[in-house]
């Protein structure tokens, strides 16, 4: 076990031991570089349960819910795993109706919906996620009186083409016939667990045995017949007497309370939920916009790069030919210009008088040869 002061990965520093179960020791530790508090669970990977240590933070990463905590950072070692998750305030369903703080029937229900609620959200996953250990040390009061379902360490993916479980887990008391290796954790089980825990909350005894739900000499003569009766359909022995689903439990224990209020909670359930979702998808959004963006700022720039290199290349042809028009068709005479229309007619018309004239002007040359003889001619 860690002391006070203990420093996990030089940036968790321990302030006290939360809880400890048979997975293993959750500490209340704060972030020394944010300056916040966060539960870390520590887990030896040498557990003689044989089950995988790391089922918990893989299922906690798929979940997306307010009721469940959300896991942070992961830390290994040797023979350890350091689990950092949200640390939640308040109190435990145990303290909580251990201090009386569940006075009536319609304050035991709010509670019930809240985790069927969170059940009902794990098995419409696909696959379904089936948690296997409802207990009052499980879940959480917040100080707003919301429920969080923590400590997913025998949570399982449910297996439809397994017949049975090979491992017995679950706590005394809560687990459900089938989690002592006599058949399949299925949805039911989890009807089984609240059943148990609303057990509890109505009597504030924890069942010590399956058949103790089950006998009416348990109960309070005050308790209502009706929630009497709903906690002995959950807590059946054989999964086929018990409700089907935890939905079908929500539709029974709704009618104890104030129907407004609970559509009002359930609106806010969902908006957080939907929230929580935006929040994602806007991030998700942003990022595959970002990338186009730069995308599309790399392909502009190869389009331009590409334009520019054409374009100098095209001037340099095009100056070229320019040249070498001048070169081969300049005329004779210092007016001349091939990009002058006007001065080439002037040259041509230079050019013509001259030809006249060297015509109609009789002159001598001073060499002998062709010159000389034509002169003669023309005499």
């Amino acid at each position: 076990m860690l002391i006070s002061g203990y420093m996990i990965n030089e940036k968790y520093e321990v302030i006290k031991v939360l809880g400890r179960g048979g997975m293993g020791t959750v500490y209340l530790c704060k972030d020394i570089r944010l300056d916040k508090f966060w539960a870390i669970k520590e887990i030896k990977k040498d557990n003689k349960q044989e089950i995988d240590f790391l089922s918990e933070p893989n299922i906690l990463r798929k979940l997306n819910h307010p009721g469940v905590p959300r896991i942070v950072d992961i830390i290994y070692e040797e023979d350890k795993i350091y689990m950092v998750e949200d640390y939640i305030e308040g109190c435990t369903l145990k303290t909580y109706v251990k201090e009386g703080r569940l006075t009536d029937t319609e304050s035991i229900c709010k509670v019930t919906l809240g985790i069927c609620n969170i059940i009902s959200y794990l098995h419409r996953l696909n696959p379904p996620i089936i948690y296997r250990d409802l207990k009052p040390s499980n879940i959480m009061i917040t100080p707003e009186e919301n429920v969080v379902l923590i400590d997913f360490g025998i949570s399982k993916i449910f297996i439809t083409e397994k017949n049975e479980d090979t491992i017995k887990l679950g706590s005394n008391g809560y687990a459900a016939p089938e989690q002592y290796g006599h058949g399949k954790c299925c949805k039911e089980t989890d009807v089984y667990g609240a059943g148990m825990v609303l057990y509890f909350m109505t009597t504030g005894k924890m069942p010590t045995t399956p058949l103790e739900p089950l006998m009416d000499e348990n109960y309070d003569i005050n308790i209502d017949c009706d929630l009497v009766r709903i906690i002995k359909k959950c807590v059946q022995i054989d999964i086929r007497d018990r409700y089907s689903s935890i939905e079908e439990l929500s539709n029974e224990i709704v009618k104890f309370i104030d129907q407004d209020m609970y559509e009002k909670t359930l609106i806010l359930d969902n908006h957080k939920i939907k929230a929580s979702k935006r929040d994602g998808n806007k991030a998700l959004k942003r990022s595959f916009i970002g990338m186009l963006a730069s995308i599309a700022l790399i392909v502009s720039g190869l389009y331009y790069w590409d334009g520019y290199v054409n374009d100098k290349k095209y001037a340099e042809m095009a100056d070229s030919h320019a040249v070498n028009n001048m070169v081969d068709s300049k005329p004779v005479g210092e007016n001349n210009s091939i990009n002058k229309p006007k001065d080439t007619a002037v040259v041509q018309e230079d050019s013509t008088n001259i030809s006249n004239n060297i015509d109609k002007k009789n002159y001598t040359t001073r060499g002998k040869g062709k010159g000389t003889e034509k002169n003669k001619h023309k005499k």
